[in-house]
This record gives structure tokens, C-alpha cells and sequence, in this order.
């Protein structure tokens, strides 16, 4: 007799089909499109380790997916793990705000929140990008590969284009996103909308122009003396500081932004130490509270106190806990989050036995908090903090995002493993 649980998982799960499921003795690969899958296989495939095929994928994918918030102007966090020395380290290639863009900045023009997100003053959150100098970095670290070559696959899909596919066509075919377009341009409408249209489905879509922008950073590298490392280094400086600046800086400037090429030039990605914290027997790390994983940190903190499996998994009690405990360390992010390098954050205490059990008191197992909760006190273990309010919220937009673009709007994320046991996952946005 065959169980339930097998019947799910073999006859479900597992029908029959010509196609073998995936596996490999070299090296494990999973994104967001199987071309960006097939460009860091390609690097596992030729000799390379995990990092040089993460920096292939990313650099594929920005070519593959630019409807998923992500173009080589944008930025990226990652987490990587190299198996010779056992050290875990997070990547952090998110960029920095402008020299001039200063609380004192917006409140002169008025506005009490940063104007993110689609609409005509969206030129006011330009970060610098990060994303490059985060995989050029991790390449010049613990890749092996030059410049060109991680870049090939990338320059391949630019210059002779890839199929347009369904989900990208969805996306563009939204009036949302075609009004995002037309806030900036050309923006590159002639690519994603050529006579005014969106190509259709199975069609070619070539991107000449971003092929060019990632040839000079190959011809940086070719131009550089000197070992692997230099040569990375001279397509980081046209990045940065050379022609992909002054046109990143120009087109900023000219839609009225804040960049300034000081801003590209001063900038560095990093690796630095992650927080962790244990769950269920495993170390679970993240990136510091530059960005939300510690949210998840926060949760897992306090769901250790919880019998999820005697609940039943997706139970209405097991939904209704998660959610009541993911709302409590959210209410701590908008009140303590921040970049440690600019603001003090107390992330020993929040990620504390004490205070997460102090915060787990709070849900009530028969009603649902009907927004934010308070934050709590880490600091002296009480599970409010008294008299705290929590940053303003952004209100409802004139114009709010249509629903099915707000439904349909996501990122896209890489991991690879190779057979040495190394692994890098990324989650490039922005």
C-alpha cells in the first residue's frame, strides 16, 4: 500500500514525463530563466567554480529579465559560502544614496517620504548601482574566470537576442509599465515596445545598446596589463568612473536626479559578516539590517517557542500564527531597521531568547492584530515599548498601482553550488 503522503509526491509531484529530473555531480544551478541557468552552467562547465558562474548568471539575467525590477543599474545582496576556508559571508552590492539627496533635500521640495516606486518622480530614489561592482568583486575573489569570458553568455543574448517569453510579455502589456517607460525617455521603449507595440510571444528581442555598454567593460579588461585581478579592476573603473558613468550621471542629471559621477566613483560593494540565528537545529544566516533578513530571523526567533508541526501545516492556526509573529518583527523593522553603517541598530537584542518570547506573548491565538503592532523594547526585554510610534507609513497614491501590476511585480534570485561545495545565492534588484 502506497501512503498519501508517497501518492503526492511520486504521482503528483513526479508524473510521468520524458524530461529526468534535475541532478549533477558538478554543480547545482537554479534562477529565474533557463538561459541565465544555462550561463553559469556554462562557466561549471569549462572549468569554473560557483562564483564565476554566479557573475555569469547575473549578468545573463539582467540581458533575460528586465521585468523582473532588475537591470545592471540596479543592486544586489548575496550570500556565499566558499568551502576551502568555510567562511560565510554576505555580499552586499546595495547602493548608496547620492551626496545630495538629504532629508533636508526632500522636505525643501515638500514631501515627507522618498517618491520610490513607478511614477514621474521616481529619477528622486536613483541609488548609486550597486550590482556590478558586487559581481566584479566576488569574481576578483574567489572566481577564476576573466571578464570576457563570465560576460560571453550575457553579450550573446544581448547582441543576437532571446525569445520574448510569456511572462515578460504580460508584464510589458501592462498600461503601468508603458506609462513608467513613457515617464523617461527614450528609456528604451524602441527596444521593449518597437512601433508601439510589445513584440509578441516566441519573437526575438535583441538589445544592441546593452550589448555595447557590456562590451566596454570587456574592452576595459582586454586594455588593462597585468594579471586577472587588473583586468577586473579597469572594467570596474569604466563602470564607475569611465563612459557607463557619465551616461548613468548624464541621463540622471537630465530627468532632473541626484547622481553625480563622485557618487559612482566613491562607491564600493562589500563583503562583511553575517547575522544568524538558530532554528530547528540550523544556523540560518542573512544580511544585516541593511536590508529585511533579519525579519525573518526575528520570526524564526519566536516560532522556536511554537508547535507549528502539531498545528498541521498551512492549518488555519499554523497561517494565523506565522502571520502574527511575521506583523511583530515587521513593527520592529520600520522602528529599528537601518544601515549599521550610519545608524545604531540593536540587533543582539532583537534576535534575543528573551525578548522573542516576550514578543510571542503578544499573539493572540483568536484574534488578528488589524495592522502593525507596537515595536518592542529589546533593549530592556519588554514586549512594547511604551510611547514609540512607528515611522510614517506611505499613504494611499493618487494614482495607486494597478492591481494586477502589483500582483504580478517581483525580482528574480540565482543560486549556484559547484562540486567543491561552494555556493552563492543572489537576489538582484532595483
Amino acid at each position: 500500500m502506497v501512503r498519501v503522503a508517497e501518492v503526492e509526491h511520486t504521482d503528483v509531484n513526479q508524473a510521468a514525463t520524458t524530461r529526468p529530473a534535475a541532478q549533477g555531480t558538478r554543480g547545482i544551478v537554479t534562477s529565474g530563466h533557463a538561459l541565465t541557468t544555462m550561463a553559469a552552467v556554462r562557466m561549471l562547465l569549462s572549468g569554473g567554480n560557483a562564483f564565476d558562474a554566479a557573475v555569469a548568471a547575473g549578468f545573463a539575467a539582467a540581458v533575460l529579465e528586465p521585468t523582473a525590477s532588475y537591470t545592471i543599474a540596479a543592486e544586489g545582496v548575496g550570500m556565499v559560502y566558499h568551502a576551502a576556508s568555510g567562511e560565510m559571508l554576505a555580499l552586499s552590492g546595495q547602493g548608496v544614496a547620492p551626496q545630495a539627496q538629504t532629508v533636508a533635500y526632500f522636505r525643501n521640495l515638500g514631501l515627507d517620504r522618498i517618491p520610490t516606486g513607478p511614477g514621474d518622480r521616481a529619477h528622486l530614489s536613483f541609488t548609486v548601482p550597486g550590482v556590478v561592482d558586487a559581481y566584479l568583486l566576488l569574481l576578483s575573489t574567489y572566481g577564476t574566470k576573466p571578464v570576457r569570458e563570465v560576460l560571453e553568455p550575457a553579450i550573446d543574448y544581448a547582441e543576437h537576442g532571446f525569445p520574448m517569453y510569456e511572462y515578460m510579455h504580460r508584464m510589458l502589456s501592462l498600461a503601468g509599465a508603458r506609462e513608467q517607460f513613457d515617464c523617461y525617455p527614450p528609456g528604451g521603449a524602441d527596444v521593449f515596445y518597437p512601433d508601439g507595440e510589445v513584440p509578441p510571444v516566441d519573437s526575438l528581442l535583441v538589445q544592441p545598446q546593452l550589448g555595447h555598454t557590456l562590451r566596454v567593460l570587456v574592452d576595459a579588461e582586454r586594455a588593462a596589463s597585468g594579471a586577472r585581478r587588473a583586468g577586473i579592476e579597469a572594467a570596474r573603473r569604466a563602470f564607475y568612473e569611465g563612459e557607463i558613468a557619465h551616461h548613468i550621471v548624464g541621463f540622471s542629471q537630465q530627468v532632473g536626479g541626484l547622481l553625480q559621477l563622485g557618487d559612482l566613483a566613491a562607491y564600493r560593494a562589500k563583503f562583511e559578516a553575517p547575522i544568524s540565528a538558530t532554528f530547528a537545529g540550523y544556523d540560518i544566516c542573512t544580511q544585516n539590517t541593511w536590508t529585511q533578513g533579519a525579519v525573518l530571523l526575528q520570526a524564526l526567533k519566536m516560532l522556536e517557542h511554537v508547535d507549528l508541526r502539531a498545528m498541521g501545516h498551512n492549518s488555519s492556526a499554523y497561517i494565523h500564527t506565522v502571520t502574527e509573529v511575521l506583523k511583530l518583527a515587521l513593527a520592529d523593522r520600520e522602528f529599528y531597521y537601518g544601515d549599521p553603517d550610519f545608524v545604531t541598530v540593536p540587533i543582539e537584542a532583537l534576535l534575543s531568547p528573551d525578548y522573542a518570547q516576550a514578543r510571542l506573548q503578544l499573539v493572540d491565538a483568536e484574534r488578528a492584530s488589524p495592522g502593525l503592532p507596537a515595536p518592542g523594547d529589546p533593549l530592556t526585554g519588554q514586549a512594547i515599548r511604551e510611547g514609540a510610534v512607528l515611522p510614517l507609513m506611505a499613504a494611499p497614491a493618487a494614482a495607486p498601482v494597478a492591481p494586477e501590476m502589483a500582483a504580478e511585480e517581483r525580482t528574480t534570485h540565482f543560486s549556484v553550488v559547484d562540486g567543491e561545495g561552494n555556493m552563492v545565492c543572489i537576489t538582484p534588484s532595483g
